[in-house]
């Protein structure tokens, strides 16, 4: 754990949480998986630098006399030594230091594989999350019961409402793809509570470590929006953990006055739960920058707005980006199947006109016997009247 870096650490970290809010909720093995555990990195070896000149093994003969006297040896690199003394040296580059030719690029490429092991893990977790923790398949409750044991098997037995699908159904979030580099909120976007109490607690503070090493202490100590709101309403007493897991971040009375509104909007607003910057859906502590994050992050409109705050503006032109290209795989899908559609027609009817159906080829083989039967009929009935004709001129020479 020594050789890894402050950013695997933290990855680390956040994949245990999410990891145990799984377990929690029944979704996942409570033995985790031991492909995830942390592997230290092999340290590089550096290859040994080139010998100087003058150390190098000399190509002399035995019983000849030396190519070089003592005079020229002696002098040999006072040159050098004079050139040195009128210009500064300078340091070579780590890059360019003999046996580290590539470093860069290396690290570029494990910072690669690492982050897209965190979109993977990310996009697991959400898809297990997206389904209904109380049914084995996934598959919705049917009766006003099962939505009540879905509420609080997720946010704790304070939970109150009227009509209990409404009330589980606008409180479950709608996080957009995983981007390339997540952002933290993109770690808490699966509940909409923990990504309320994430933006209030990582505001107006600068230090990343400070703000990943406090929100895992804070989830760690309440996993749901009831025990933190238990907690908070009980005596000053019981707040003494959190005051010791939050309080690098500073102004704790105010931090706790928006989490007790978070949680309390949460589980006791309306049925059809939403957040906003005006009543009634305004909550204390949530201003812009917590209203945009919860409409990116929770309600996917990322594509579609344009906040302020630089890193939420990164993340929407990113997100309109891959909409741009879900779009235009999409419209190539349709038109290679409108293609081979197409294709297959103009091959069906290909196929009619070099071979009729039996059905065709039946009726166009009786149109053909009726022909030649009425073609037989008209030579009969000409013979005939022909007879006819000579018989009475027959009779009319006998006359």
């Amino acid at each position: 754990m020594e050789s890894l870096s402050e950013y695997e650490l933290q990855r680390l970290e956040h994949m245990r949480r999410n990891h145990e809010e799984l377990v929690r909720l029944g979704l996942a093995d409570p033995e985790p998986d031991p492909s995830e555990a942390p592997k230290p990195k092999a340290k590089r070896k550096r290859a040994p630098p080139p010998p100087p000149e003058t150390l190098r093994r000399s190509g002399r003969v035995r019983q000849e006399k030396p190519e070089y006297t003592h005079e020229k040896i002696d002098a040999f690199g006072d040159e050098l030594d004079r050139l040195a003394e009128k210009r500064p040296r300078q340091r070579q580059p780590a890059w360019e230091q003999p046996g580290e030719e590539g470093g860069e690029e290396d690290e570029e490429a494990e910072r690669l594989q690492i982050d897209a092991s965190t979109v993977r893990f990310l996009r697991e977790a959400r898809e297990a999350l997206a389904g209904f923790v109380t049914s084995e398949d996934g598959s919705a409750p049917a009766t006003a019961d099962g939505w009540r044991a879905e509420a609080v098997r997720r946010w704790g037995d304070a939970v109150k409402a009227d009509d209990w699908e409404v009330y589980v159904t606008s409180r479950l979030s709608a996080p957009p793809p995983t981007s390339p580099a997540p952002l933290l909120q993109e770690w808490y976007c699966a509940d909409v509570w923990r990504l309320l109490c994430c933006c209030c607690l990582m505001s107006r503070v600068s230090s990343g470590a400070t703000k990943h090493r406090c929100l895992a202490a804070f989830f760690a100590l309440y996993p749901t929006p009831s025990a933190f709101l238990a907690a908070a309403t009980e005596e000053k007493g019981s707040l003494a953990p959190l005051r010791e897991a939050i309080h690098s971040l500073g102004l704790f009375d105010d931090r706790l006055k928006s989490l007790v509104a978070i949680a309390r909007h949460f589980l006791h607003s309306d049925d059809a739960f939403d957040v906003g910057l005006k009543p009634p859906h305004k909550i204390h502590g949530i201003g812009e920058f917590g209203y945009h994050s919860f409409l990116i992050f929770c309600r996917d409109e990322g594509a579609t707005l344009r906040p302020n705050d630089k890193a939420l503006a990164g993340f929407c032109g990113w997100r309109k980006r891959h909409a741009a290209a879900e779009a235009a795989a999409a419209e190539g899908t349709a038109a290679e199947g409108a293609a081979s559609s197409s294709s297959a027609a103009e091959g069906v009817k290909e196929e009619g006109a070099s071979a009729e159906p039996p059905k065709a080829a039946a009726a166009a083989a009786a149109v053909d016997d009726d022909e030649e039967e009425d073609s037989d009929y008209d030579e009969d009935a000409a013979a005939i009247r022909a007879a006819q004709q000579r018989a009475r001129a027959k009779k009319a020479a006998e006359a």
